[in-house]
């Protein structure tokens, strides 16, 4: 398989993942047999439009599982599927914002959420904390091209007109199907929240949204 018959993307992941595995101290055999494994299965996948990170994810991280010795073995690399991502960061939303809200509400000083609204604000920014991670944050880490600082700017800014849509959208929801949530209800989803977040990333080992890949 010749890697003129990939994508540029994927070329890209394969040059990448080559670099780490040099780094890693592989040889040239080892490196041509790891990468003969999984070359067929990109190049099947590319015809469907999947890319050899959706498939292995980081191509750095994809090359350091290939040189962790037996000690290591057992912790994953991070995560990267996006609808895991997405609900991490509205897992972290929801926590986050029920107990300032709630411990705000304690002392009469919080805005009063509906359980429609709650939910939909949780959702709607952990989807645009993704989104900065998408367009941003992924380019970010080391060795990766930077993206344009008109770019990150731009996305930042829809990021936060998304965020304000949905706020102002979420404030319009009937009562009567929005019921209001107290201040120990406001505690007790956040805590619910940040328990279901905690045994999934341990379990999936789900990458921060907020952070830089590195």
């Amino acid at each position: 398989m010749q890697l003129k018959n990939l994508t540029k993307k994927n070329q890209e992941f394969i040059h990448i993942a080559t670099n780490q595995l040099i780094k890693d101290g592989k040889s040239d055999e080892e490196i041509k047999s790891l990468l003969e494994e999984i070359l067929p299965s990109i190049h099947d996948a590319q015809k469907k439009g999947i890319t050899a990170r959706s498939l292995y994810g980081a191509p750095t991280e994809w090359a350091t599982s290939k040189t962790q010795t037996s000690e290591d073995k057992g912790s994953l690399p991070e995560n990267d599927n996006p609808w895991l991502m997405w609900l991490d960061s509205s897992l972290l939303m929801l926590a986050l914002l029920g107990f300032v809200n709630g411990a705000m509400n304690l002392f009469g000083q919080g805005s009063q959420y509906g359980l429609i609204t709650f939910i939909v604000v949780g959702f709607g920014v952990g989807a645009g904390i993704y989104f900065m991670y998408h367009f941003v944050y992924r380019h970010m880490g080391e060795g990766k091209k930077r993206p344009k600082i008109w770019k990150a700017i731009l996305a930042l800014l829809l990021a936060t007109v998304a965020w304000s849509a949905i706020f102002f959208l979420a404030s319009l929801i009937p009562a009567s199907i929005n019921p209001g949530l107290s201040p120990i209800a406001n505690i007790l989803i956040a805590g619910v929240a940040f328990g279901i977040r905690y045994l999934l990333k341990k379990k999936y080992n789900i990458r921060n949204a907020m952070q830089p890949v590195r």
